[in-house]
């Protein structure tokens, strides 16, 4: 570890050695954001761009806008990966300063995982609206960069972590540092239930054993493999699914690997309307991003989105025939749904059956649609134009009297309050 008397002397002498052995421009800013140091000293980073700030600025800013992450022995932030919409890879690593906070900002890049050739280049324009006639600028900036793969790049931020703290970190936990996972808690926001995404793409062009590894992961509802197995993916094999844009390309990518997950985790065991439901919101989230890293995030988030969920619902240990009740359920709640009609479904005696169900679930079969009709009323306030009577009346509650009664059992408030609540949050 970085003693206080040596950290300038110890820092610059690690920058030299990533220099030196990656090629790659490293920088070395001061707690205000000055460069302290900059290797190679000739090197000038991407000019401001349609009245941004300079690619340094952005980088820093980025750094200093992370929650600072621990390490494995708490005292020491692990590095951050961070791509701008230009595709310029960096890696930053956070000093910390002791009781003043953060002593400097090491910063490795710009990098590509890939060539950016001619066409690349006139995507990346359209998608930004910039003038073609800047395009040759652009692909000269682009060809002084330096290429590394996907995995050596990881490889980079791992060597840098060991260099300044004398201790191991794992590919997967550096994955797991980033924001990435953050996209996820969209979830809680709900998708919408109504909408059905028809998604038939090409998968990327690799080792389809890469890809059978990934799934496998998810089926198995295992994170941490998801993470370790997206490493593997070099940004050469992605398949093209767009002429146009590489923004449009890369959301047709992620929307294809969305699909698949899909299938991995049902066949995981994932309650397989929940997999399509995920499924949906994933992808909406996907094409309201505006550039590729955001893409790539928020892929990598559904992906394990999805292993997570495999895990949850084995953990649940909840048997088939629940399950197989609970889909039927989710997918009738519009109509009439009796005990007889679910026995018949799931081939047992209707009182077994509601025994089985009752002791894996915690809740009695009406009390359960219930719920999940309470559920659905909560979604279908959000919609304009339909009353409180219609919302009853759809969901099969005798009349609005005892709907109230319900919602108010099931949320603490009347149906009233909580619309109003909800017209508060917007």
């Amino acid at each position: 570890m970085l003693e206080s008397g040596d950290v300038a002397e110890r820092t610059a002498y690690i920058c030299k050695l990533i220099y030196e052995a990656y090629r790659v421009p490293v920088g070395l800013l001061d707690r205000g954001g000055s460069v302290r140091l900059s290797l190679p000293a000739s090197f000038e980073y991407r000019t401001p761009l349609q009245g941004s700030s300079s690619l340094l600025d952005e980088v820093a800013d980025y750094a200093s806008g992370q929650q600072p992450m621990d390490g494995h022995n708490g005292a020491f932030p692990l590095p951050l990966l961070y791509t701008t919409g230009f595709l310029e890879q960096f890696i930053l690593l956070r000093l910390p300063g002791g009781q003043s906070g953060s002593a400097g900002t090491m910063i490795i890049g710009p990098a590509l995982s890939a060539p950016i050739t001619a066409d690349n280049a006139a995507d990346l324009m359209r998608d930004y609206n910039l003038a073609p006639s800047l395009q040759e600028g652009w692909l000269k900036y682009y060809r002084s960069l330096p290429v590394l793969s996907r995995i050596r790049w990881y490889h980079a931020a791992l060597l840098l972590y060991t260099l300044v703290t004398g201790e191991e970190l794992s590919v997967t936990d550096l994955l797991r540092a980033g924001p990435v996972q953050q996209q996820a808690e969209h979830l809680s926001d709900g998708p919408d239930l109504d909408l059905s995404y028809r998604r038939e793409n090409d998968w990327l062009h690799h080792d389809p054993m890469l890809e059978r590894e990934m799934f496998r992961y998810i089926a198995n509802g295992d994170k941490e493999g998801v993470l370790a197995s997206q490493a593997d993916f070099s940004e050469e094999s992605f398949g093209l699914l767009s002429k146009k844009s590489r923004l449009r390309s890369r959301k047709n990518l992620a929307i294809s690997s969305i699909t698949l997950a899909t299938r991995a985790a049902i066949e995981g065991g994932l309650f397989w309307e929940m997999a399509y439901t995920l499924s949906d919101f994933h992808i909406q989230h996907i094409e309201e991003l505006n550039d590729i890293p955001a893409v790539d995030r928020a892929q990598t988030a559904a992906l394990c989105d999805f292993a997570d969920h495999v895990r949850d619902n084995r953990r649940s240990k909840q048997s088939r025939t629940s399950a197989l009740c609970q889909n039927y359920i989710f997918n009738h709640l519009y109509e009439e749904i009796t005990l007889g009609t679910l026995a018949e479904i799931a081939g047992l005696n209707a009182s077994y059956l509601s025994h089985l169900f009752k002791k894996e679930t915690g809740l009695a079969v009406s009390d359960y649609i219930q719920r999940e009709r309470i559920e659905e009323a909560k979604r279908l306030m959000e919609l304009p134009g339909i009353t409180l009577s219609d919302i009853a009346t759809r969901l099969h509650f005798n009349d609005q009297s005892y709907f109230t009664k319900v919602f108010k059992k099931c949320t603490g408030m009347t149906p009233r309050q909580y619309r109003k609540d909800m017209g508060r949050m917007y």
